[in-house]
């Protein structure tokens, strides 16, 4: 005799609804993409829409900084379907073998992308990256609560500050360095241990004229705490939008170019369905909505030309050539990091 015939008739309903259900349910169960990325990036109608395009649900997770991104993989942070380095990272990850390789023939829409993004330095023909947005790293200020003058205005601010209880410098080495870099007259990717030396110098003693250490400070901007901030293009734009009083400036001396990227890590369990959200990100009606709900610089032509004419034209998004030859690519330097990581910690600490 089987367990049914000593079941009444509503039990073995009951129990065939219930594993009905448990397996459909499970069945259905739907393991989402994890993304890792920067603060502002992608709107929640973006995540909304792909899942309810594709069905893939989306996992995001933030990061403060490339070194911080570097050591979750270093470590084998596993499961991360896609990353967002910046250039230089790329070009570190790419060479340790860190990424997957990008197959361009499901990548439709990559044909939107400005020619100026295809061929950057850190990843010729785009091999294992797709970019993102462009940006600058310079100084974000209230001018409300601190005058300036924008055409002598020098990185020499951050470290001599007038308002040192209200100042904010990245948290992020090779963005610090690169401040101190440009102070002193040198290059932002040099590796000599004797400048980089007096580069810390310089940081330590500005350690009395900021308040606080942040690759997030929007918020502080916008609750007042914070006036001057080390601060990338796209944050200083977003603050913007709440407070026009906050403006952003590159220091006379020139300032750092960065853009930030799309890659796969090689772990990656779902390299189809990572595939697919690049994809998507690159199609035009998708990167126009990324950048008007965040105002980011898109790399997308196509989008671009879907942009009023103020936007298009902003400089703070799209920076003239002469502007460009003024800016620097922070680059891979292999092992001479391990000079800024010690400099770094021991300034921190």
């Amino acid at each position: 005799m089987t367990i049914f015939k000593k079941l009444s008739p509503v039990l073995v309903i009951l129990v065939l609804g219930m594993g009905l259900y448990f397996f459909t349910h499970q069945k259905l169960k739907i393991v989402p993409l994890r993304v890792v990325t920067w603060s502002g990036y992608f709107p929640g109608t973006i995540i909304e829409d792909f899942t309810k395009e594709t069905g893939i649900p989306l996992e995001i997770s933030y990061i403060s900084s490339n070194e911080e991104l570097f050591a979750k993989i270093k470590a084998g942070s596993t499961g991360l379907d896609i990353i967002t380095p910046s250039d230089y990272m790329v070009a570190k990850m790419t060479r340790l073998k860190m990424l997957a390789p990008l197959n361009h023939s499901v990548l439709l829409n990559i044909d939107h992308l400005d020619s100026y993004f295809k061929n950057l330095p850190y990843d010729p023909g785009l091999k294992t990256s797709i970019p993102f947005t462009r940006g600058i790293t310079g100084l974000a200020i209230n001018t409300d609560k601190v005058k300036i003058d924008p055409k002598n205005l020098s990185w020499a601010m951050l470290f001599q500050s007038p308002d040192p209880r209200n100042t904010s410098m990245l948290d992020d080495v090779r963005e610090s360095f690169a401040a101190a870099l440009q102070v002193l007259g040198e290059p932002v990717n040099t590796t000599q241990p004797t400048i980089l030396a007096k580069a810390q110098v310089l940081l330590r003693a500005s350690k009395n004229n900021i308040s606080l250490f942040t690759s997030e400070p929007v918020p502080f901007m916008l609750r007042g705490e914070i006036t001057i901030a080390h601060a990338y293009s796209a944050h200083a734009i977003q603050a913007q939008q709440e407070n026009p009083a906050i403006k952003f400036f590159i220091p006379k001396e020139g300032g750092v170019v960065w853009t930030d990227n799309l890659a796969i890590p090689n772990t990656s369990r779902k390299i189809a369905e990572a595939h697919l959200f690049l994809n998507y990100v690159m199609d035009p009606k998708n990167a126009l909505n990324i950048q008007r709900q965040n105002h980011l610089h898109t790399p997308n032509k196509t989008a671009q030309m879907a942009l009023p004419e103020k936007e298009r034209n902003s400089p703070d998004l799209y920076p003239s050539d002469a502007v460009l030859k003024r800016l620097h690519f922070i680059e891979d330097i292999g092992e001479s990091m391990l000079i800024y990581d010690r400099l770094w910690t021991e300034l921190k600490t």
